[in-house]
């Protein structure tokens, strides 16, 4: 796949790394405007780092890629994206970015986790056995978290699906999953308590 990552947090170089030993054609902006990737419209756009920053980025690519792009939220949410109790004011937290890709299938991921558990794996034996910790994600559309789903486990990472983009409150500051690198068993304990079955 041609992966476009937009954005500079900690999460972006880890991420790009090991997409890229995944065998995957990696175009990565991390400020400015942010020009086609020379080799053609990517198939999946990831974006890593605050929104004030990325969402400038987004819409300097947005005419060069496909309207239904799937788009890999993983930013960081900034104050101003936050109400009074420090939570995110969009119910999805995501709902920006359909003001510059109405059609975009929007899957919110990777974000909640540490770039030192990104950094470990990436820095792990290749022998070490694969999915050391789940990664939660959310989104409406099955297809594009199938998509993404399939990339993290080439990664060597375990997708964890908690439903609807709407459910994605938990993978934002302050959520519960906020800065987590649980095992699978650990990711499956957790949501039952979210959802009162713990």
């Amino acid at each position: 796949m041609r992966i476009t990552i937009l954005g500079s947090s900690p999460l972006a170089e880890p991420l790009a790394q090991l997409v890229e030993r995944a065998g995957h054609t990696v175009h990565a902006t991390r400020g400015a405007s942010a020009p086609p990737a020379a080799d053609g419209a990517p198939d999946l756009v990831i974006l890593a780092g605050s929104r004030a920053a990325v969402e400038p980025l987004l819409e300097s690519i947005a005419e060069s890629i496909s309207p239904d792009e799937i788009i890999v939220d993983a930013t960081t949410p900034t104050h101003d994206d936050r109400g009074e109790d420090g939570k995110v004011s969009s119910p999805s937290g995501s709902g920006w970015i359909s003001d510059t890709l109405p059609r975009a299938r929007i899957v919110r991921a990777f974000a909640s986790v540490p770039a030192e558990a990104l950094e470990a794996v990436l820095n792990a034996p290749a022998a070490k056995p694969a999915a050391s910790f789940s990664v939660p994600m959310a989104g409406d559309d099955r297809h594009a978290k199938a998509v993404v789903g399939s990339l993290m486990r080439e990664i060597r990472l375990e997708p964890f699906d908690l439903g609807a983009l709407a459910t994605s409150d938990a993978l934002n500051p302050g959520g519960a999953l906020w800065g987590k690198a649980l095992s699978p068993v650990e990711m499956l304990e957790a949501v039952g308590q979210l959802s009162g079955d713990g």
